[in-house]
């Protein structure tokens, strides 16, 4: 039971994280993209897009995080949900 409570701890720092760096990465990105003028924007505001994809990195990353964690718990209810679980976090990491 104490590793089930330390697994929900660290899938729920990465559901906190996943969450704050896709709408700070998305806000940022966003903000240079609707942008009538793009094509100039981007090279003049490289910096921010360079955080905002870093912050999309982090995303990806928690995001396959949380499955790869969940994959034990998963696992003794039924592997092939388990295995499915972890697949489509993956897709929606990409």
């Amino acid at each position: 039971m104490n590793s089930n409570k330390k697994t929900a701890r660290i899938v729920g720092i990465l559901f906190l994280a996943a969450t704050a760096a896709y709408i700070l990465g998305n806000g940022l990105i966003e903000s240079i993209l609707n942008d009538p003028d793009f094509l100039n924007n981007v090279y003049l505001n490289k910096t921010q897009v360079i955080i905002g994809m870093l912050l999309e990195l982090i995303n990806s990353a928690a995001v396959v995080g949380i499955a790869i964690m969940l994959f034990p718990i998963l696992k003794k209810y039924n592997e092939t949900i388990a295995l499915g679980y972890v697949a489509f976090r993956v897709i929606e990491a990409r």
